[in-house]
């Protein structure tokens, strides 16, 4: 098991490729459809547009939006993504400039491709990572500029549906949900090839549902383990305990343990539950007292973390476990696995 991305090898493609959600990435492509994904923490958003990128080679640009502080810096960033940065004099400024900018790189693009295969034309954006104040002003305010591009849009960001007046520029949305066991079970099949099928259906039933970044960081943690069969019995137990908990509690420890360390007021867990800050510390209070939850004072705010990632923490070390929470190119940073691992396994 090596360090890779989650779509970094033929195996990976082949297994992202059959997920629902690209046939719907498929269509709006051939039909020119602005889509929207949405997903937590480690649901797969980055890995899934890195697939598209990879079906259209040439045809799709790919631009992250972390670095970019403002919808301005992210068009700019989009522009240097489809072809060579222009000047434009103009007594335009902010983003407004940058649509210009971005009208006139594509001006010269395409222009340039005139005589090439239109298969390999740049017309297919992949926007990763996008902030709720980037997506609505970019996609809100400017959206009438976006639609007389020649370009498809497929944004990813943490909120779903995305905020208003964005949400009327995009075709579809999209929210990408924990995987079920099947996914799960391919994706062991897949990173850790060397365990028996029994094992790895075990495993899968326990972890399941889950994201993609869950999972790979659970395997990190049996395979780092000095005592695996104590540890599944641990997983399996706190799988057990968060299935009986009431949907209100359950859909915060979950949503908890995308997410991370972090406060009751983070903007995505109070999204992702669609409830106010006050009902989700009562909850919190509630997960605490049944040992699910450990709250720490973090300055002047309360740090709360799901008993499952204090496992993991335990086991990888904070920082390791952070990483791999937050991205799962991180997490899937999966330590080597020894001979005498596997075959104690096969054994099994």
């Amino acid at each position: 098991m090596s360090r890779r991305s989650l779509t970094a090898s033929k195996r990976d493609q082949e297994l992202f490729a059959m997920v629902p959600e690209m046939e719907v990435l498929r269509g709006a492509q051939e039909f020119g459809l602005n889509v929207y994904v949405g997903g937590g923490p480690g649901s797969g958003k980055t890995t899934l547009l890195r697939r598209v990128e990879h079906e259209y080679p040439g045809a799709a640009v790919f631009a992250r939006a972390e670095p970019a502080r403002s919808a301005s810096g992210l068009l700019e960033a989009i522009a240097s993504a489809v072809g060579p940065p222009l000047t434009v004099r103009t007594r335009l400024a902010g983003t407004e400039l940058d649509v210009r900018l971005l009208e006139a790189t594509l001006s010269g693009v395409l222009g340039d491709w005139e005589d090439a295969d239109e298969a390999q034309r740049p017309r297919l954006v992949l926007v990763d990572g996008a902030d709720e104040e980037q997506i609505r002003v970019l996609f809100g305010r400017y959206r009438d500029s976006l639609w007389d591009l020649p370009l498809t849009w497929i944004v990813a960001g943490r909120r779903s549906p995305p905020p208003a007046p964005a949400d009327a520029f995009f075709d579809r949305v999209l929210h990408l949900a924990p995987w079920p066991q099947q996914q799960i079970q391919e994706l062991i099949g897949l990173r850790v090839p060397q365990w028996p099928a029994a094992w790895r259906d075990e495993v899968a039933s326990i972890l399941a549902p889950a994201t993609p970044s869950q999972v790979l960081l659970d395997l990190q943690t049996l395979v780092l383990s000095s005592n695996r069969t104590e540890l599944l019995q641990w997983l399996a137990d706190e799988r057990a305990q968060a299935s009986s908990l009431p949907g209100r509690l359950r859909g915060l420890y979950e949503a908890l343990n995308q997410a991370g360390p972090t406060h009751a007021g983070d903007e995505w867990l109070l999204d992702a539950l669609g409830v106010s800050r006050s009902r989700v510390v009562h909850c919190l209070k509630e997960l605490e007292s049944l040992g699910l939850v450990r709250a720490e004072r973090d300055g002047r705010r309360v740090r709360y973390t799901s008993r499952r990632y204090s496992l993991l923490a335990g086991i990888l070390g904070p920082e390791a476990a952070g990483r791999a929470a937050a991205d799962p190119s991180a997490a899937g940073a999966l330590v080597d696995t020894s001979r005498a691992f596997v075959e104690d396994l096969q054994r099994r």
